[in-house]
């Protein structure tokens, strides 16, 4: 285990990733008690967070090639989880502000979601380096990763868990933008997101009840209108968020201890970023935001390293995607830039599931690395050899 953390090519990676659960049991602890209650929640996370990395340190006996040859396995399985969800009895998946989301095994609860954001990833990492793939025209590939992206987007939507559920809705853009051969294929696609995003945001505004025709629930729309005029819903829809922003904006440059006014629900969860920004004020929270985008670059820049197209390159770009995608998704959420989604913070927020899957991400990352930073010892080795034998 000490090999493992102090290994040239792992401790740049995971002192990020300590640094994170140094963060987020503060924040944990620190939200309990902003909300007078004795923190508890902190040591259930501490356990999480050492669970998920005896995960990561168990993957690094798996070879990248294995995530890639069972890419299909892990997708299936995933989805199977889905679908038992939907049709579970409320006595073991039972539903929570709304969303049937979780199974509840009373000893610990488990969000099918998460990994399945994972095993897409790690899926459409596969596909899109085969040849078959890469000799299709725009369309066809687009009908591929659409494909696979849909199937948990649906599910996950009749869960009502529409945060995770967008992030399918961007991870298909983003696979638009590195699939397309020409720009015009997936700037027509972005258009017409936009576009489609213009007409919902006009329609909630005007005449909510066409969208409630197409399948979208009164609360959905609600949501939306709360944050577009927030004072219409203070006392439900746009109370939780009123009433951090109102703590944050007391904490001025350097933050603040005071405990909260009011009590605010579920602030560890998906309001972890307003106790950073309260506790710590704007000094704090800009050095939090900087911290989590160089580990963001850091991973970005391991995928420079990569052979350009292979599993790893696109397995490299899309974990980063997909945590910049809940970093931004959560703390644009919890400062009002969008509407409330319902997003954890990866690596932050309490919950174990999404510390798992995250974890995961995180462990491919740096089984990875590792062996590109084997191949290159190798590769030196063997030259010295060569230049010694001349």
């Amino acid at each position: 285990m000490k090999n493992f953390i102090l290994h040239k090519s792992n401790l740049s990676i995971l002192i990020f990733y300590f640094f994170f659960a140094f963060t987020s049991i503060i924040s944990i602890i620190l939200a309990e008690y902003n909300n007078n209650i004795t923190p508890t929640l902190f040591l259930k996370q501490l356990i999480f967070f050492i669970f998920s990395f005896g995960i990561i340190y168990f993957m690094q006996n798996i070879s990248v090639h294995t995530y890639e040859k069972i890419s299909i396995l892990l997708f299936i399985i995933s989805i199977i989880l889905l679908v038992l969800l939907l049709i579970a009895p409320v006595s073991i998946a039972p539903v929570i502000n709304g969303a049937k989301a979780w199974f509840n095994f009373k000893l610990f609860s488990f969000q099918p979601s998460e990994i399945a954001k994972v095993t897409t990833v790690i899926l459409v990492s596969s596909l899109i380096t085969k040849e078959h793939f890469r000799t299709s025209s725009d369309i066809l590939k687009l009908i591929q990763v659409a494909i696979i992206t849909i199937i948990p987007f649906i599910l996950i939507i009749k869960e009502n868990d529409t945060g995770n559920a967008l992030y399918f809705v961007c991870l298909f853009l983003v696979l638009a933008f590195l699939v397309s051969n020409r720009s015009k294929t997936f700037l027509v696609i972005y258009s017409f997101v936009i576009g489609f995003l213009a007409i919902v945001i006009g329609s909630a505004i005007y005449v909510p009840n066409l969208l409630i025709k197409i399948g979208i629930r009164d609360y959905q729309i609600k949501r939306l209108l709360s944050w577009i005029n927030p004072n219409d819903y203070i006392n439900d829809y746009s109370y939780q968020i009123t009433l951090a922003l109102n703590e944050v904006k007391k904490a001025g440059i350097s933050g603040s201890f005071e405990k909260n006014v009011t009590y605010i629900p579920e602030q560890y969860n998906d309001f972890i970023f307003t106790v950073i920004a309260k506790n710590f004020g704007f000094i704090g929270a800009a050095i939090f935001i900087l911290i989590y985008f160089i580990f963001i670059i850091k991973v970005l820049r391991i995928a420079k390293s990569c052979q350009h197209g292979n599993f790893s390159y696109y397995f490299l770009l899309l974990a980063s995607f997909s945590i910049a995608y809940s970093f931004l998704m959560n703390s644009y959420s919890a400062t009002g830039i969008i509407p409330v989604i319902g997003v954890s913070m990866p690596f932050i927020s309490y919950g174990g599931s999404s510390l798992l899957a995250n974890s995961i991400l995180l462990g491919i990352v740096l089984k990875i690395n590792k062996t590109i930073y084997d191949e290159r010892m190798e590769d030196y080795y063997e030259e010295n050899e060569f230049d010694n034998y001349e």
